[in-house]
């Protein structure tokens, strides 16, 4: 293991365990209400949501990281993994599987081990898609849901305001003296943009996604803590585009 990727597994930033699901599979969803996730085409159907990666080490890192992402959002989702091996994603939904939290995030497995292992900056990367899910948290419990979705064929603002917001949680991870290379978290979400414009669930272009992040990660280093401002100021640059 290389050496950044060791510091991200023991100095990545903590969440509460009462966030996370209380035993190993916490619960089963058949029919999951509209989700929003890191890509599209997450298939929803009986989901399992577990309390860990199956790495100790891991979990306690992610734990860390879910802490400053809950303070910074100021929300209180719960989270867990799941099987993604139909389709590696990640999301979030309104709903809340899990005792005294709201809305939940559900991170999958094998996304979690493609982006760990994929480069140097792997780590980071995992860092700003739980950000992406817990800014569409954010948007459930605020204005900014409906909107960003209001008369919108797509959902195309929705994702670029999450991808806006990740990038803003990034910044203020820089500011608390992370080690941060941005180009990590850049190239993942790169290559997750699409170019499916009549699809209900395009997500925005690549050169979209890496452009609102980018102007998010920017705001976060001025450490600019009022979120509802900084969501706002999200959502005017995304509804320019």
């Amino acid at each position: 293991m290389n050496s950044n990727r060791r510091k991200f597994l023991k100095g990545t930033a903590l969440f509460s365990a009462a966030l996370l699901c209380g035993h190993h599979t916490c619960v089963r969803a058949k029919d999951v209400p509209r989700a929003c996730s890191l890509r599209g085409g997450l298939q929803a159907n009986d989901i399992k949501l577990f309390r860990t990666s199956g790495n100790s080490d891991l979990d306690r890192s992610i734990n860390l990281e879910l802490i400053h992402a809950a303070e910074s959002f100021n929300i209180l989702p719960g989270f867990g993994f799941y099987d993604d091996s139909d389709g590696k994603n990640a999301f979030a939904t309104a709903e809340t599987w899990i005792p005294n939290t709201k809305g939940t995030v559900a991170f999958g497995i094998e996304l979690l081990s493609d982006e760990l292992f994929s480069n140097e900056w792997g780590g980071l990367a995992v860092a700003g898609i739980m950000a992406h899910e817990f800014g569409h948290i954010f948007q459930y419990q605020s204005d900014f849901y409906s909107l960003l979705t209001q008369s919108q064929p797509t959902d195309r603002l929705l994702e670029l305001h999450a991808d806006y917001l990740a990038g803003y949680y990034l910044g203020l991870k820089r500011l608390r003296g992370g080690e941060i290379d941005i180009k990590g978290f850049l190239d993942s979400l790169y290559l997750k943009g699409d170019t499916h414009f009549n699809s209900p669930s395009h997500h925005g272009t690549p050169i979209e996604r890496a452009k609102v992040m980018l102007e998010g990660y920017k705001l976060g280093l001025t450490n600019n803590n009022n979120i509802q401002q900084v969501a706002e100021t999200g959502m005017n640059l995304v509804f320019t585009l």
